[in-house]
């Protein structure tokens, strides 16, 4: 959704040096934050509950498009990535970390309901390029009221500046933890872990 208007446990972490060579990330210039069992434990808590919120929310909007909620998602973002150039089903993948599968079957439905366009490519007949029809600009536009109220609701706890600094934070804990993904595949390999 966007925005309306606006000491233990560290023993087991691999050495920077470690992690930067398992996952081709660049060195650190700033303090690696310090993080005991207790907080990680409550900031999981939080990430899981923070994602199930947001997941009832798209549900709640999908059910009032009468698609299902991972339709909505790509058809919201097919909207927004259009803003920023051709869109392919593959773009929709990558941004959204899905599958092709997933991705293709989705786009399938959205265009037998004419809420999206396919064309071929001009410049490669094997891709596919989407656009969001007049029809799903419709839809979408008439939820606009509601999310605009939901998101009110949603968003109040924080400044326009907090929402900045909290979207940049969000966007970097993702790479980093595509980061650390790689480095537990590293070290996890072969099913042996490897001890530091």
């Amino acid at each position: 959704m966007t925005k309306a208007t606006a000491e233990s446990g560290r023993n087991r972490r691999p050495s920077s040096a470690q992690s930067r060579s398992a996952s081709g990330a660049p060195p650190r210039t700033g303090r690696v934050a310090k993080a005991t069992e207790l907080q990680l434990q409550r900031l999981t808590g939080c990430l899981h509950s923070l994602s199930s919120r947001h997941h009832h929310l798209t549900q709640g909007y999908a059910a009032h498009a009468g698609i299902a909620g991972i339709q909505y998602t790509i058809l919201t973002t097919i909207r927004y990535l259009e803003t920023k150039g051709d869109v392919f089903p593959v773009t929709i993948a990558a941004y959204l970390r899905l599958t092709s599968a997933g991705v293709t079957k989705a786009i399938q439905h959205l265009s037998e309901l004419g809420l999206v366009e396919k064309a071929g490519d001009l410049d490669d007949r094997r891709r596919t390029k989407l656009a969001v029809t007049q029809g799903g600009c419709a839809l979408l536009d008439s939820l606009a009221p509601m999310q605009s109220n939901v998101n009110d609701v949603w968003l109040e706890c924080m400044s326009d500046e907090e929402f900045s600094i909290f979207l940049d934070l969000v966007e970097r804990f993702v790479r980093s933890s595509d980061r650390a993904l790689a480095v537990q595949g590293y070290l996890g390999k072969d099913g042996s872990i490897v001890a530091l």
